[in-house]
């Protein structure tokens, strides 16, 4: 299977040869002018192409220019790229694409896509990560980053591309699809599939359609027809499960993975009330699925506002330049600093003098600072603020980690203290005398030693306890190295980190372009590389490096 090689040789091929056509410094004018920088043989060992029989194979750079292109803006999908790729003359010149010769199909570009989420056989990591990380050490070996780079990392959302269902229709359509999926599997009908399973449910055109005139407000009405739809889906459940033997070997896994997402809506968002009725749970968790296409999406906040449906990108570049140099996508339940050290340690493979990094509260906590530190870089962040409550708290004692001595706000000491258990996690707890509180000159105030009332207006005993944090001694370090003006003075920084995450929203990160957290995480490493690759072609037009 040969590579195709094309040669602009043509008289109407004269076009695609003009200057003014890819302007210097563009993304599309590198992909001609630097193929043979960007694109090595070796990046892209394993494509088709390398045997000398049969039909000719579309070569790796120009599908990888062509992806590239593609993820260089917001909104176009695969087929949408193809059919530009067919018109647009500077897209054809990009690619080197004769008139003559009609431009890779969308199915060539989708296999290529599933090559580049394999692993590469040298680098053993996956073949677009390998891409773009050398196309970022093309640009730090172009002296991309100026003398003073600003690192900041950071994180926005990016909305699912499944279809998000409440519980009522997650079970409906989570048992239709099912059906459908059985019925192929058999080689039969949906029809004859509801007849076998003995549920009209399967040909109904939606959920509640199905159980007619219903009163969805009337919580007995309800409980009745949910608990009919849960009873519907653990016997399907059932049925598919005893009779997934005698499906084929290839089309069991789907089969059995859709089960245990229509059995886990059922267990985590049904509940049972004080009547004994079935009811929806009124809780909202990350861990609750909301699509049946996207198991992997989540529901989250972004704010105390805002709640967001799917992923989580994250990013770590230089704010001065725009270069990216590492970045993920996480489910979006996950915690904004639980990505502090991957991103790092990534991103110091690739530029070593990495030593601060700017980024909000989220990344201000003890896991991520030592995180950080870890690898030799300080964490600019807020640290946490301390917590008051009402009146003095627990930043207001003093405390002598030397000798182990607490001292509350009225000037009561003590040296007694021992470990408790908080969140799983043993603290270093101080405790107070009984009768303490009597010498203690602000007790109305005092955490430790002021008297709280019940809704009955008893009044309880004091608490005399003081537990610590953890880290306690280093997060009052942190707290007053925070007061420094210099160090909030270099914080402000951070703002312009925003530029990385919005270089990227507004190409497509903003949404996912694919089902699943790989196709997610596939599509924003593209766009990164395109990003990359646009400020590597500024920077050879500026050296005057008109070819490789």
């Amino acid at each position: 299977m040969p590579v195709r090689d094309f040669q602009l040789l043509g008289f109407e091929d004269a076009i695609l040869l003009r200057s003014e056509l890819l302007p210097e410094g563009t993304l599309p004018w590198l992909l001609r002018e630097h193929a043979a920088l960007l694109f090595p043989a070796w990046l892209f060992e394993g494509w088709k192409g390398a045997a000398r029989t049969g039909r000719n194979a579309w070569a790796a750079r120009t599908l990888m220019a062509l992806l590239l292109l593609r993820h260089s803006e917001d909104g176009l999908t695969r087929v949408g790229a193809v059919r530009r790729a067919a018109t647009d003359a500077c897209w054809r010149a990009a690619l080197r694409l004769p008139w003559r010769v009609d431009p890779p199909d969308e199915k060539t570009v989708r296999e290529f896509e599933a090559f580049l989420r394999t692993e590469h056989p040298t680098m053993r990591l996956p073949r677009m990560l390998v891409a773009f990380e050398y196309w970022t050490r093309l640009a730090l070996d172009e002296g991309l980053l100026g003398p003073r780079p600003t690192w900041v990392i950071d994180s926005t959302p990016m909305w699912c591309f499944g279809a998000l269902l409440d519980t009522v229709n997650l079970l409906g359509e989570g048992v239709r699809s099912l059906a459908r999926q059985w019925a192929r599997a058999r080689g039969t009908t949906v029809e004859r599939v509801a007849g076998e399973w003995g549920t009209q449910l399967l040909t109904a055109r939606s959920t509640k359609g199905h159980f007619g005139t219903v009163d969805w407000t009337d919580p007995d009405a309800r409980s009745n027809a949910l608990s009919e739809l849960a009873s519907t889906v653990t016997r399907v459940v059932e049925l598919v499960q005893a009779g997934v033997e005698q499906i084929r070997q290839n089309k069991r896994e789907p089969l059995l993975r859709r089960c245990r997402n229509l059995l886990r809506v059922v267990t985590e968002d049904l509940e049972r009330d004080d009547r004994g009725r079935l009811v929806i749970a009124r809780r909202r968790t990350s861990e609750r699925l909301i699509s049946l296409t996207d198991p992997e999406a989540q529901h989250f906040r972004k704010s105390e506002s805002q709640v967001c449906s799917g992923y989580k990108l994250h990013v770590l570049g230089d704010a001065v330049s725009g270069l990216i140099l590492a970045l993920s996508v996480t489910p979006g339940g996950t915690h904004d600093g639980s990505q502090t050290h991957p991103l790092i340690s990534r991103a110091k493979t690739l530029h070593a003098q990495i030593t601060e990094v700017l980024g909000d509260s989220q990344y201000g906590r003890m896991p991520e600072r030592q995180a950080a530190a870890s690898l030799g870089v300080t964490m600019v962040a807020p640290p946490p603020k301390a917590d008051r409550g009402e009146g003095l708290g627990k930043a207001d004692f003093d405390i002598d980690f030397d000798t182990m001595t607490a001292t509350c706000p009225g000037g009561v000491s003590t040296s007694t203290w021992k470990y408790t258990k908080q969140k799983d996690e043993r603290v270093p707890t101080f405790c107070w005398p009984v009768g303490s509180e009597g010498a203690c000159t602000c007790r109305q105030d005092c955490p430790a030693h002021r008297r709280t009332q019940t809704k009955t207006g008893r009044d309880l005993a004091p608490r005399r306890r003081l537990p610590l944090h953890p880290q306690e001694q280093d997060l009052r370090a942190i707290r007053e190295q925070w007061k420094r003006p210099d160090l909030r003075q270099k914080y402000r920084l951070r703002s312009q980190g925003e530029r990385l995450v919005r270089e990227m929203t507004r190409r497509g990160a903003r949404r996912a372009a694919a089902w699943g957290l790989a196709a997610a995480e596939f599509q924003a490493r593209c766009i990164a590389a395109a990003n990359n690759l646009r400020l590597l072609a500024a920077r050879l037009a500026a050296q005057g490096r008109l070819a490789a």
